[in-house]
């Protein structure tokens, strides 16, 4: 799994799965967790690309959390949504450690790997709620 794939899982998984196997790379004591940036708070710009005409275009701004951490030499960074410095913690400490080779590594890829399977269901179920209420114009002529 690519860093920018883990980037967006952690960005939107469950953030008590995250913080549960940070908890557990946090209680090793073989690893050392420096916070290089603390959880702060923050808007940025949220774009949207416009499928019809093909134009990028800036929708809204939206609150996000970030924190930044250091396994080793390896740096952790994660950005979440909402004000959360929990999940944005957690995800920080869980990049720095599939950086830096942690032995929960796999662990940690298969947590994103399920969760991003949850999130396709999540969206799925989704578009069948919307489906339902299509109207079919040919129907009505």
């Amino acid at each position: 799994m690519n860093r920018d794939k883990r980037f967006e899982l952690i960005a939107r998984a469950n953030s008590e799965r995250i913080c549960g196997i940070a908890e557990r790379i946090l209680d090793d004591a073989a690893t050392a967790v420096e916070v290089v940036k603390k959880p702060v708070c923050g808007m940025i710009m949220m774009r949207f690309r416009d499928t019809a005409e093909k134009c990028v275009f800036n929708i809204g701004e939206v609150l996000v959390t970030e924190a930044e951490v250091r396994i080793g030499s390896e740096l952790g960074y994660a950005m979440v949504m909402g004000r959360d410095p929990e999940a944005a913690l957690a995800g920080a400490i869980i990049d720095a450690a599939v950086e830096s080779g942690h032995p929960l590594t796999p662990e940690i890829i298969d947590l994103l790997r399920s969760e991003e399977e949850r999130l396709k269901e999540e969206l799925q179920k989704r578009w069948a709620e919307i489906a339902t209420t299509k109207v079919d114009f040919e129907v009505m002529a």
